[in-house]
């Protein structure tokens, strides 16, 4: 029997109402607050007799602040249960949720026909089992992953797969790009049957994106841009990741649904692209390596962009200091996202590198980094990024199975030559051994203090004493951001 009370907010009021229960020795298993107005009590009592009830119900009439008491089919949470189930019973397309360790937590029926089991059986399943190729550790991880139309086979069968991450958050999934990584409780998929795609171009891999360090801000900032209708240009060094994330942006994008990625690169040796005749009605045009184009081909691309279909968007990648033709970099020039070099982001190193290696990794065994390995990684400068610090871990790896280690070792790296992408030797022409080391060492300070460090924050980032970042900033005739702090003096 369930039970509907109506009254006040007051301090102890439920107390009581509990108090009358359990002087009948009436169990209650469950209870919600709420209603309309907030002002409403439901509980549940299966035990409870018709003659118990109303004797109860006497009792509670008599507790200040009650105004009505009657008897129920279902609780809210109840009704909402009962009715959510039935509308996903009726859904034709598979629907399901999982947990942060990728566990199935609740699916309709058609999903449990997808995944050819029977529907009580596929709560607690892992995730990976039905879709092996799909990354769903870095899925689970966080929110600036591919949400829409990601192809999928189950079973032999392809789907578009969609993915709503959730948030514990007051402000739901919608507010999933501002929240810590920690305030994902999980993820919702549906799956719509698709056809066999017949693309114009061979579609890009579908890769969730490493979002460490300072990738983290370009992760959150293609999200955003993944809403908007303009241009979007990708600029990055080699190895950066630009196709990567052009890929991404489509995933991320509405117009994935009912719309495919279409890749063009540029023909290597040719500075040329291979334009469809027609283009497609929906989806993205992801346009890699434009500054190797020809300047003529540059021109004649602005022209065909402009006859773009309005639901189809173009994103294209180029080299980060490259220049483009004018009209084509004023066709580009809305909306431009910066990736940072993998040498900007060392303190990340290992946390990319356990990406990696749990990318690569065979049936279910993932190695690690040990920490002087993983301090030599962040010595080098890579300058090929991604490509090269992929293929050295792979290196590595194969080194350490071939040994049975279980993490990556210094012994394990192949050789690396430590030059820096500074040509020293034209730089410093001229100069002696003190005044190259001082132009470096004021370079850093200058470098450093734009980010409004005090000198006990600038010490403790050099790790040297305060008087010594005090002495030095003397010396070279600079200010820090401690300029008029008495809490931070510098010595004289």
């Amino acid at each position: 029997m369930r039970v509907e009370i109506t009254c006040a907010n007051r301090v102890g009021i439920l107390s009581e109402i509990m108090q009358i229960f359990g002087d009948y020795r009436i169990n209650v298993t469950s209870g919600e607050l709420g209603g309309d107005s907030g002002d409403k009590v439901y509980l549940s009592a299966p035990s409870m007799l018709d003659t118990q009830y109303r004797a109860i119900e006497k009792s509670l009439a008599r507790v200040p602040g009650v105004r009505r008491v009657r008897r129920i089919a279902l609780i809210p949470s109840e009704r909402r249960h009962f009715e959510l189930d039935t509308l996903l019973r009726h859904v034709a397309e598979p629907v399901l949720s999982v947990d942060r360790e990728g566990r199935v937590v609740a699916a309709n029926l058609a999903a449990a026909r997808a995944f050819g089991v029977s529907l009580d059986r596929v709560p607690g399943l892992q995730l990976q089992r039905f879709l092996p190729l799909l990354q769903v550790a870095e899925l689970l991880r966080d929110f600036a992953v591919p949400r829409y139309g990601m192809p999928v086979t189950v079973r032999g069968r392809a789907y578009q797969l969609e993915w709503l991450p959730i948030a514990l958050t007051e402000g739901g999934a919608g507010a999933a790009g501002t929240a810590g990584v920690e305030s994902l409780a999980g993820a919702v998929l549906t799956m719509q049957p698709s056809d066999a795609p017949t693309a114009l171009s061979e579609p890009p891999t579908i890769k969730a994106l490493w979002d460490f360090d300072r990738r983290r801000d370009c992760c959150l900032q293609l999200q955003d841009m993944a809403a908007l209708q303009s241009p979007l240009l990708i600029r990055g060094e080699r190895g950066s990741g630009k196709s990567t994330f052009a890929s991404a942006l489509h995933y991320l994008s509405p117009l994935a649904v009912g719309g495919d990625c279409y890749h063009f690169p540029v023909a290597d040796g040719r500075g040329a692209l291979a334009l469809p005749d027609r283009w497609p009605e929906r989806g993205t045009v992801v346009l890699d390596d434009l500054h190797r184009l020809r300047p003529e081909a540059q021109q004649q691309l602005a022209g065909r962009l402009q006859t773009l279909p309005a639901q189809l968007r173009p994103v294209a990648t180029c080299e980060q200091r490259a220049e483009l033709a004018p009209a084509l970099a004023q066709y580009f020039s809305s909306l431009v996202l910066n990736l940072p070099p993998l040498r900007t982001m060392r303190p990340a190193l290992a946390r990319f590198a356990g990406a990696v290696l749990r990318e690569r990794a065979k049936d279910g065994e993932t190695l690690g980094v040990d920490a002087e390995a993983a301090a030599a990684l962040a010595l080098h400068d890579w300058p090929d990024n991604f490509i090269g610090f992929v293929d050295f871990l792979s290196a590595a790896a194969d080194r350490c199975h071939r040994r049975g280690g279980s993490a990556i070792g210094l012994a394990d790296l192949p050789a690396l030559e430590s030059r820096s992408l500074l040509p020293w030797r034209e730089w410093s022409r001229g100069l002696s051994y003190r005044e190259v080391m001082e132009r470096v060492e004021r370079a850093l300070l200058e470098e450093l203090l734009e980010e409004q460090l005090s000198t006990r924050a600038l010490a403790k980032r050099l790790g040297i004493s305060h008087t010594a970042v005090a002495n030095k900033l003397r010396k070279y005739g600079l200010t820090s951001a401690a300029k008029g702090n008495r809490e931070d003096p510098v010595p004289q």
